[in-house]
């Protein structure tokens, strides 16, 4: 069984809406799919992102272990 969309409503500026229309045509995807798209991007963390976190996570520890 496929999960049924919710239907939400956000109030947006007008400057911030503006922005979202133009990333939305640049993108090839409907307002709508541009703020999804944006918003489950906010959850996940990218690999290159991931390991600069551990790294410095690392690099943090080590220091910490030091004094």
């Amino acid at each position: 069984m496929t999960e049924r969309p919710l239907d939400s409503h956000f109030r947006l500026s007008p400057a911030l809406k503006k922005r979202l229309k133009v990333a939305a045509a640049e993108n090839g995807r409907s307002l709508n799919e541009e703020v999804v798209t944006r918003l489950e991007g906010s959850f996940e963390l990218s690999t290159d992102a991931r390991g600069k976190l551990k790294g410095l996570l690392a690099q943090a520890l080590t220091e910490l272990d030091g004094d």
